[in-house]
């Protein structure tokens, strides 16, 4: 980590895993696809991407599940607390960035996501705020249709 103070720390519920970060965040963002529901047992999931090169893991090592018959169409890989099961976040082979679970970071009260995606498959409970960014199915690279 070139001795930079990390801007990010964070880890799973018993310990095992724990990791920092240094640099802002790529993207924040709430993902309301079927996969993310049924994957965390939620009506949906908030990642905070990070460029893969600053996460620095410290112990443990996430473990993984592989997911290659997704219904976005690309691998996605769940990586969790091989102990407590807690979800650390998703890496998706084809970015650079990983997505770090909300509730992995530290400081996750400090931050504001105002993008969400998928609300197509959105839970008919869920209600998005005025000011939200809202995209029907996925972003990438800038695009995506607004609802």
């Amino acid at each position: 980590m070139n001795n930079m103070k990390h801007n990010y720390s964070g880890g799973c519920h018993c310990g095992d895993v724990k990791f920092t970060i240094r640099g802002k965040p790529v993207w924040k963002v709430n993902c309301y696809c079927n996969w993310c529901q049924t994957t965390s047992g939620g009506p949906f999931r908030s990642f905070v991407l990070f460029n893969e090169e600053n996460i620095k893991f410290i112990g443990q090592e996430p473990k993984s599940y592989e997911d290659k018959n997704t219904t976005h169409g690309r691998p996605m890989i769940n990586q969790f607390c091989s102990n407590c099961g807690t979800l650390i976040g998703i890496k998706v082979p084809s970015i650079r960035e990983r997505h770090i679970a909300i509730g992995a970071l530290d400081q996750r009260k400090q931050i504001e996501i105002d993008c969400n995606i998928w609300a197509t498959e959105a839970l008919n409970f869920i209600a998005f705020p005025d000011n939200a960014d809202v995209y029907k199915t996925g972003y990438w690279n800038g695009t995506g249709e607004k609802i």
